[in-house]
């Protein structure tokens, strides 16, 4: 897991949405999921589910996300 790895996934959660995230984080939306795609793999979890709406955190994306916070 690196820094930006850790930046780009509270940007995603913050926002809910990878157009967003990207265009904040001033990176292309597939190198955003790309990032969030490896991280995912080295995790071993699925930590977004993506949806018509934007992204939602899953339970493990939640316990990662309070865990990063603190």
């Amino acid at each position: 897991m690196t820094l930006n790895q850790i930046l780009y996934f509270q940007k995603i959660a913050n926002l809910e949405n990878y157009h967003q995230a990207a265009e904040e984080l001033y990176i292309s939306q597939p190198s955003l999921s790309r990032s969030m795609a490896s991280l995912e793999n080295e995790l071993g979890v699925t930590i977004f589910v993506r949806t018509n709406k934007g992204a939602v955190l899953t339970p493990q994306g939640k316990v990662l996300y309070d865990f990063i916070e603190r």
